[in-house]
């Protein structure tokens, strides 16, 4: 670490920690009260899907990007096309800079910050659990040429070792199950070995009609 980047560290990490527990903790109260919207959404009891992910016993991880500027910015990608893995992403957007965009379609949209909003990307457990119904945010980053951009995201997953499957209330004769059962830490591993590309993950979970 150069003596520049020493004297932007903060100068109390421990109060730093403190920071990022304390909006931790806040957004994952977001996140359940997101949940229960969805649940009722779906004609589910509210804690339906808080419930069926592990209920306290969720997994969350808080991540810190950064993206620097980069004079051919149309010649790579901050992030390759992917889909989340989890429940939900609450992301923290610069505001002065754009960089996430989404697929419409054929399309990509770039997405312009609101300031003081986050934006929300459904994950893959809740297109299963939704059997389909709610469809996971398929997007990518891209760099810009003249400015860096930071973001704050945080994942909202399921306990790791409790089998993601469509919710019972969901599958009918007319809409089976368009999923097969898989525990999210298999359902990880298995993007882990593909790497990202796109939502060829949920797809391939797609059980034969």
């Amino acid at each position: 670490m150069s003596m520049r980047d020493q004297n932007k560290w903060p100068s109390h990490p421990r109060e730093c920690r403190e920071l990022i527990a304390e909006y931790s903790n806040e957004v994952a109260n977001l996140c359940e009260n997101l949940l229960k919207i969805l649940s009722i959404n779906l004609g589910l009891d509210e804690d339906y899907l808080q419930r069926v992910i592990g209920g306290e016993e969720i997994g969350a991880c808080f991540r810190a990007n950064f993206y620097p500027k980069c004079p051919q910015p149309d010649l790579t990608l901050g992030l390759s096309p992917h889909s989340d893995p989890g429940v939900l992403t609450i992301l923290l957007p610069d505001d002065h800079v754009s960089g996430l965009q989404v697929r419409r379609g054929d399309d990509w949209i770039t997405v312009k910050p609101i300031p003081n909003a986050f934006i929300v990307n459904i994950g893959d457990q809740i297109q299963v659990l939704s059997n389909g119904i709610y469809k996971s945010v398929d997007h990518r980053v891209i760099v810009n040429s003249g400015k860096e951009r930071v973001s704050i995201a945080f994942f909202y997953n399921p306990k790791a070792d409790l089998l993601m499957q469509p919710a019972k209330e969901l599958v009918t004769e007319d809409r089976p199950a368009l999923y097969g059962p898989m525990t999210y830490n298999e359902y990880r591993l298995s993007i882990r070995l593909r790497g990202p590309s796109g939502k060829s993950q949920i797809k391939s979970l797609k059980t034969k009609q």
